[in-house]
């Protein structure tokens, strides 16, 4: 039966292929966001996974899940080719092992999305009450994969189809996307207890959005064409999406 150290060494592998991924400049810039964001989310996943677990009494289902779903995506990522369907299917498969990494029955009964993708600051409660210490600021991989609208990247691709070349219907579609993005983050940034959504992440997160959009041409081209439009914003959305939650997080103290 698989072991915590082989289901952990399973996930590094998963983000080292992610990460070549992300170095490939066949995959820029058409498909770096979604490869970055991947592989923030993973991890992201496998620290919490690191941290919750360790001892093979009761896990190895667990660890075996894991091994299993994470040999899954790089065997698919080894035949990848660059196009659309691939990659969906690719990051298809790296999401249930994310999902295995979570495992079973970590669930609170608080409700699903509210919360989800706010941003949580070191809290002094516990040490003013003399009980425990601060806790740390969650990891910068979480911070980041909250900011990065990777539902919005998911849409995307749809709306360009949707469109087939009309440009005004291209615009309307990224504007629905945005209101999408503004609406589902406006309740997953709120308190579990309700409240105003986290203005300054939703606009980061529509802003990481504009800039995806127009590497791809979304709003039409530089005067160097196609090419340069991708190399041109896919340089700012890098450096964007890496600093801003630097920013962010020391905001939020």
């Amino acid at each position: 039966m698989t072991n915590f150290h082989q289901a952990r060494d399973a996930a590094d592998t998963l983000i080292d292929q992610l990460q070549a991924f992300t170095a490939n400049p066949r995959y820029l810039p058409r498909f770096f966001d979604t490869f970055f964001g991947l592989r923030t989310a993973l991890g992201s996943a496998r620290e919490r996974f690191v941290g919750s677990h360790g001892t093979e009494d009761g896990d190895r289902p667990l660890f075996a899940t894991v091994f299993d779903r994470c040999g899954q995506a790089t065997k698919m990522g080894v035949v990848l080719v660059p196009d659309d369907a691939a990659v969906s299917r690719y990051a298809t498969t790296v999401q249930r092992a994310i999902a295995a990494m979570d495992g079973p029955g970590v669930t609170s009964a608080r409700p699903a999305l509210r919360g989800a993708l706010r941003l949580r600051a070191p809290s002094t409660r516990g040490a003013l009450a003399g009980t425990r210490s601060s806790p740390v600021a969650e990891p910068y991989y979480t911070s980041l994969v909250k900011l990065f609208p990777v539902e919005a990247v998911t849409l995307y691709p749809l709306a360009i189809g949707i469109a087939a070349g009309h440009a005004v219907l291209r615009l309307i579609l990224i504007a629905v996307i945005i209101l999408f993005i503004m609406a589902l983050r406006w309740f997953a940034t709120q308190d579990e207890e309700g409240g105003s959504g986290d203005i300054l992440a939703i606009v980061v997160s529509v802003v990481s959005f504009v800039l995806y959009a127009a590497s791809l041409g979304g709003f039409g081209y530089l005067p160097g064409g196609p090419e340069q439009t991708g190399q041109f914003f896919a340089f700012i959305t890098v450096m964007w999406v890496a600093l801003i939650p630097f920013t962010v997080r020391r905001a939020r103290r």
